[in-house]
């Protein structure tokens, strides 16, 4: 009898946990997200996986790029459904905010902005997540076709 109910046991708690790991987002499966947010027109050019943690102030995850000039470029983030905070981008041109993908003015969110390079230099893209909350996500930088 004792045998049964173990097994009982092992079984419900096989049936409580399958669910919560299958609705679990993979960075592959947020990247196949990003591609279609993208859309048909964008190249891929790379991707960047982001994960942090809470904290005050909030955490950030810092890639370097190169851009050049004439080009136009799409930039297309997804936060995983699993997160508890909501992915941000920011490019900087040295010191200076270039775009981002939040209006603090209106506090929306945008999953893509596109922008066409000024100058041909090295960039950054910072990644938080608002209000310093923890989370997983990823980015997706493109070229957007047509334009050289």
């Amino acid at each position: 009898m004792s045998c049964k109910r173990a097994i009982g046991a092992f079984v419900l708690g096989l049936v409580l946990l399958i669910p919560a790991a299958a609705f679990a987002q993979t960075e592959d499966e947020l990247l196949d997200i990003c591609g279609a947010i993208a859309g048909p027109e964008a190249t891929y050019l790379r991707d960047f996986k982001v994960r942090l943690e809470a904290g005050d102030p909030p955490p950030v995850q810092r890639y370097p790029i190169i851009l050049k000039k004439g080009n136009k470029y799409r930039f297309t983030i997804v936060s995983s459904q699993d997160s508890e905070g909501v992915l941000k981008l920011e490019l900087y041109d040295s010191n200076r905010l270039m775009a981002t993908t939040n209006n603090p003015a209106t506090g929306a969110d945008y999953p893509t902005i596109d922008w066409v390079c000024s100058k041909t230099g090295a960039y950054h893209l910072f990644f938080t997540f608002k209000e310093g909350k923890a989370g997983m996500g990823v980015g997706m930088l493109s070229l957007v076709d047509g334009e050289s």
